[in-house]
């Protein structure tokens, strides 16, 4: 059995200070009250910029929360796997190494998304939907779909044996967490630095669940 790509514990700390120095600017640097409803935005010319560019595309929203799916689909499927493993194995311990990582993976991913929905909220959505303002940062789409497909890239490596099915998952992993995150942009939905921070985020988890994977 492939083992997951190794991290250093190095890279993984200097993930964790990229991804909390961009919060801080987002939540310091040129911030402007020009969000909904005179809300603070920062990085505001920019992102204001960006918006007027491109607006608000229903279809592109459609599209992100579609393909959206097969990425919450995805990580359902590696954690009913995981059930399947304990059940069977009647042991924590006897559960892959790698898949007891991604279910903490998955947890502390979803402890983030609730710390900035509910606590640390940074800036609101640019547009107002029918539950008001809502925390717009980090892109929550933009954060599991880079979580949920780098490390289901891992997983295709390690459990899948025929090399064409291999290469084939792989392909549509990275293919439908591009989608996701282009589309999300696209959609208006989220300001340009809610998806940079989703995936800085999203990357500084996938360094430390790799660094945790690879120790024996």
């Amino acid at each position: 059995m492939k083992s997951i790509p190794k991290e250093s514990l190095t890279t993984a700390v200097i993930m964790t200070v990229i991804a909390i120095a961009a919060t801080i600017l987002v939540a310091t640097v040129d911030v402007q009250p020009v969000g909904v409803e005179g809300t603070n935005l920062g990085f505001a010319t920019m992102n204001t910029g960006f918006f007027a560019r491109f607006g608000q595309n229903d279809t592109f929203y459609k599209i992100s929360t579609i393909i959206g799916l097969i990425c919450f689909a995805t990580g359902g499927g590696f954690g009913l796997f995981f059930l399947l493993q304990l059940i069977r194995r009647k042991s924590l311990s006897k559960v892959d190494r790698n898949l007891s990582v991604l279910i903490l993976l998955y947890i502390l991913t979803v402890s983030l998304y609730l710390l900035f929905d509910k606590a640390l909220i940074i800036n609101y959505r640019p547009i107002l939907r029918d539950k008001g303002l809502e925390s717009s940062f980090p892109s929550s789409h933009a954060m599991f779909a880079w979580v949920i497909m780098v490390s289901a890239v891992d997983q295709w490596n390690i459990y899948i044996k025929k090399e064409n099915l291999k290469i084939a998952l792989v392909a549509c992993s990275f293919l439908v967490m591009l989608v996701v995150i282009i589309t999300r942009l696209l959609s208006g939905m989220h300001w340009l630095t809610d998806i940079v921070g989703g995936i800085l985020i999203g990357d500084m988890l996938i360094a430390w669940y790799r660094y945790a994977a690879s120790q024996k």
